[in-house]
């Protein structure tokens, strides 16, 4: 694992096809240093980006921001992510169960500039629950936006709709070798529950995942 890049920003999972999980991360300065107003990019002010449900003309622009950012961590020697592991025809039938929700940039429509994704179950990493949670995946930021907070308004934003779905626990999960991401969901109120190995889908590698949790309150 490489030293992290204080200039960066910490972001979250990410969603391979059929619903499953692979876990990495954009290494990192912590959201919590940063203000979103404290930056301004050729976007505009973060702070101002809508975070909108996903139609499904940003399906692609969601496999390109996550194919986008497994190059930029292979570049640095970093094999967490990799390119290829989202299949644009099943994230489209994801948006169609309204799981996911995106910053669209407002000068390049289409543009994907940071996703989340919120299911209802993930028996693959949680097994069956008997409490109703929501569980947290597909977390990731455009280099652009490196820095301006938009990873903890994602995870705000999930934690949001899973309020509003009636439930009060939300769940995640990260790469258990990973320090620094672990600190971020810490610092965000999430609880360690334990590691599990894990098979990305439609791809031969697995991962060590750490499962976090928090409960919400209405």
């Amino acid at each position: 694992m490489s030293t992290p890049d204080t200039a960066l920003e910490a972001t979250a999972t990410a969603t391979g096809s059929g619903g499953a999980t692979a876990s990495a991360h954009v290494p990192g300065r912590d959201d919590a240093a940063h203000a979103p107003s404290a930056a301004r990019t050729a976007e505009g002010d973060p702070a101002d980006l809508e975070m909108r449900r996903a139609q499904a003309s940003h399906a692609q622009g969601i496999v390109d921001l996550r194919d986008r950012l497994a190059r930029w961590l292979q570049g640095r020697g970093i094999d967490q992510w990799h390119e290829g592991e989202f299949d644009p025809a099943e994230v489209r039938r994801e948006i169609d169960r309204g799981e996911w929700w995106v910053v669209e940039s407002p000068v390049q429509p289409g543009l994907v500039l940071a996703s989340v994704r919120v299911i209802w179950a993930d028996p693959e990493i949680w097994g069956e629950q008997p409490e109703p949670a929501g569980y947290t995946h597909g977390v990731a930021v455009d280099r652009s936006l490196a820095g301006t907070g938009t990873g903890s308004r994602l995870i705000r934003t999930a934690e949001r709709v899973i309020v509003e779905s009636g439930r009060s626990v939300s769940r995640l999960d990260c790469d258990d070798d990973n320090p620094v991401l672990k600190r971020f969901y810490t610092g965000l109120g999430y609880t360690p529950r334990g590691a599990v190995d894990f098979a990305v889908p439609r791809l031969d590698y697995r991962v060590t995942v750490m499962r976090m949790e928090r409960r919400l309150t209405p």
